[in-house]
């Protein structure tokens, strides 16, 4: 069976994201997570290109012990120099040997810039000494995939130790199986320089979207499977490819649920599926709801929409005509399902569930329906944080109309009629796909 490897963008609901955004602006975040980890656990979807996973282990392997032991934090901070130091030789290595096959490496057009530079310049040789990301440990290898690496148990993410079954083992199949240079690696360690000739070669073998060897799939597929649901998603997904590049991943995950109807086993993942499912369909009608009074208060001469109009408007219409049917149906797969691993933490959605009940309420009345949706957004952005300040609401109201507040933020730039238009979340299935594409070796064998 044939996998594609697919790229993915970063997106604002994962763990790993960039901070300080405004982002979930009707707080369905903690129930996506939720319903995420009963599919998928353990994986995120900026992690989603697995050589990373090796490349760390390498980097702590290389750093040795070369620091006192018994001052541990000396200990960590070194070997997290050591990793930053080989990711920015390897990103260098990725754009010199591919120039434009570059795009799965985090901060690549830092490396191309630098790449550039050097050719520019005449330069035979390189150091690490350029800059990858504006913040490396917190947007690179180490913030978007060393928790995910540790949760598969290649590391121990407090003081930057490989486990004997997994770290160990990857980190020498990396360095082993793409031909780590000797004098590459004296200029890790020695925070030195190499060949960009050198660099070049390597960057062929240790590339981003090259295949790899049976000793790293080995790895990949150990870790892929240490966790049974995963590894139990993970096989449903591989029987049920992609089928081509306009098939979304609701659309994909709904072709799952419909072949396990009718069996008796994964029924935790059928029911996690489905719930998914009317989730997503909730969360995509209230959420045009919101797009819709952004949309209408930015392209208002006053910034501001009379009640009064509002009534009049057919978007609004029609999403409280959907919400109360969308909502018992999500509210069916809740109280519907039996499964333990299901069912286990589900309180975790009674928040979301309680602002749909409401909303589904006040759908008769238009103006009572907006105060729902506005006083949620208000306490989930009064909910939030920047630089140590309340963050503000983007929309308020009235006795007589809503108005965008001073923070003008949120929202998207073109104008939003259906739900479908609204991006769902996503849920790590294209991470867990290009764990398969990239283990697929190990498992064959």
């Amino acid at each position: 069976m044939a996998y594609q490897m697919i790229e993915i963008f970063l997106t604002a609901y994962d763990r790993s994201d960039l901070p300080g955004s405004s982002i979930d602006p009707l707080g369905f975040e903690r129930g996506y997570l939720l319903l995420a980890d009963k599919i998928l656990p353990g994986l995120t979807n900026a992690a989603s290109h697995p050589r990373y996973f090796a490349l760390i282990c390498a980097g702590i392997d290389l750093s040795g012990d070369t620091v006192d032991p018994n001052r541990r934090e000396l200990v960590r901070k070194h070997r997290q120099e050591t990793i930053l130091r080989l990711e920015r030789f390897w990103g260098l290595a990725n754009v010199l040997a591919r120039p434009d096959n570059s795009g799965g490496v985090r901060g690549v057009t830092y490396a191309q810039a630098w790449a550039e530079e050097l050719l520019r310049s005449g330069a035979t040789r390189t150091t690490a000494k350029y800059p990858l990301l504006s913040r490396q440990s917190q947007y690179g290898a180490i913030g978007m995939y060393a928790n995910v690496a540790s949760g598969m148990r290649f590391l121990n993410r407090e003081d930057f130790t490989l486990t004997p079954a997994l770290g160990e083992i990857a980190a020498e199949a990396f360095q082993d199986e793409t031909k780590l240079p000797p004098t590459l690696r004296r200029a890790i360690l020695d925070d030195g320089d190499v060949s960009l000739a050198t660099l070049k070669a390597w960057g062929e073998q240790a590339h981003v979207e090259a295949e790899v060897k049976i000793g790293e799939a080995r790895c990949l597929f150990d870790a892929q499977h240490s966790n049974p649901i995963r590894s139990r998603t993970t096989g449903l997904l591989r029987r049920h490819p992609r089928k081509n590049d306009q098939e979304t991943e609701l659309s994909r995950l709904a072709r799952v649920v419909q072949f396990l109807r009718g069996t008796s086993q994964n029924q935790d993942l059928r029911e996690a599926i489905e719930c998914i499912l009317e989730f997503e369909s909730c969360y995509q009608i209230v959420t045009l709801a919101m797009e819709r009074l952004l949309w209408l208060c930015r392209h208002h001469a006053a910034a501001a929409v009379t009640f009064r109009e509002l009534n009049s408007d057919p978007i609004l219409a029609t999403v409280m005509k959907e919400i109360p049917t969308r909502t018992e149906r999500f509210l069916n797969t809740i109280n519907n399902g039996t499964e333990a691993a299901f069912r286990h933490d589900l309180d975790r959605l009674s928040d979301v569930r309680r602002f749909l009940e409401d909303a589904s309420i006040a759908c008769g009345n238009a103006r009572e329906f907006i105060e729902v949706v506005i006083n949620r957004h208000t306490d989930i952005q009064r909910g939030k944080f920047d630089r140590g300040r309340r963050k503000m609401p983007w929309l308020e109201c009235d006795d007589t109309r809503i108005n965008l507040t001073m923070t003008r933020a949120g929202g998207r730039n073109s104008e939003t009629t259906l739900p479908e238009q609204i991006e769902p979340h996503p849920y790590r299935v294209q991470a867990a796909d290009a764990l398969s594409f990239a283990s697929a070796k190990a498992a064959q064998l």
